[in-house]
């Protein structure tokens, strides 16, 4: 008497623990039948009241879900699936889509210690798979971005390293601000498509704008200098400030075999030299004071202004005057 007297509370506790399951629960005899027994959830998810899933038959509550439904093209978000009922320990399940924007997972299995009952288990999926939308769209948005940084990167490492040609088979390369490892590999791309684009025999890298020079930034300019060494064109370095050469020498930088200049005039002028080639002033630059000056002291001593010296012709002149 007291097992029996015991049992109700126990059963009370197991459906009250059913009732608060946030799954949809159903347990089915057959699809010609009206369910056996259902939780409070499955009507909710359904949208059916507990009168109709108490008296009328499976098959024809599952018609009546299909005018809930959106029209799917996929075969498992239709509930087609509701009315094939598992055999052994098969489980059976799909995805049901409705027209207000909710989504059901279910599974259907059937019961081990009842031969004749299936439970069938719902789950309301529209809270994750609206999560995962935003997700996705977020993941899209995100990518955006960071596909227009690298572009934008890219564009402003291809304007921070421009390679300038100045004269015949001469390139100059001005660096300014920083050199990372991944501006450095841009470097020598650039500085190598400039070498085979204006088949240059000298390169002139100006690092006046370069404030720091470390151990990374030299060992990409001298691979920069070996690699432009390698296919015969001459590499000049410029522009190495004080600083930059106390902190070259402090690191052991070695450029024994990297030709130096102090500025970018003198780089041009050894890489004219080195070319063949030479500036030549082709006129005298006119002092206006020092000729306003002896203009005024003539002016001042009542002599006469000089007379502009006129080039003679070489050819007018004769054998007799020469």
């Amino acid at each position: 008497m007291e097992a029996v007297a015991g049992a109700g509370p126990v059963t009370d506790l197991f459906s009250q623990l059913l009732d608060c399951v946030g799954e949809g629960l159903v347990v089915l005899a057959s699809t010609q039948q009206s369910v056996v027994w259902h939780n409070p959830q499955a009507c909710e998810q359904l949208s059916f009241s507990p009168q109709q899933l108490s008296m009328e038959p499976w098959q024809a509550l599952v018609e009546q879900l299909r005018g809930q439904l959106r029209e799917q093209p996929s075969e498992e978000s239709q509930p087609s699936a509701l009315l094939v009922l598992p055999a052994g320990d098969q489980v059976s399940g799909g995805r049901l889509v409705f027209r207000d924007d909710r989504t059901l997972d279910f599974q259907l299995r059937k019961l081990p210690a009842e031969p004749d009952r299936w439970l069938l288990q719902l789950r309301d999926v529209s809270t994750v798979l609206a999560t995962e939308r935003s997700l996705q769209r977020s993941a899209a948005v995100v990518q955006n971005v960071i596909n227009e940084q690298q572009s934008l990167l890219s564009m402003v490492r291809e304007l921070g390293t421009p390679v300038l040609p100045i004269y015949q088979r001469i390139v100059v390369l001005p660096l300014v601000g920083h050199l990372d490892s991944g501006r450095a590999d841009h470097v020598m791309d650039a500085v190598l498509s400039a070498i085979v684009r204006y088949q240059a025999e000298v390169v002139i890298i100006d690092i006046t704008g370069v404030a720091v020079v470390d151990t990374s930034v030299a060992n990409s300019l001298l691979q920069t200098v070996r690699a432009a060494d390698l296919i015969g064109t001459l590499s000049i370095l410029v522009g190495i400030s004080a600083e930059v050469a106390r902190s070259m020498v402090h690191l052991g930088v070695e450029l024994d075999r990297v030709v130096t200049r102090r500025d970018l005039q003198a780089g041009i002028a050894y890489a004219l030299h080195h070319t063949g080639h030479a500036i030549v002033r082709i006129r005298e630059e006119i002092d206006w004071l020092s000729t306003f000056v002896a203009k005024e002291q003539r002016s001042a001593h009542g002599a006469p202004e000089p007379k502009p010296v006129v080039a003679s012709d070489p050819a007018s002149v004769s054998p007799e005057a020469s």
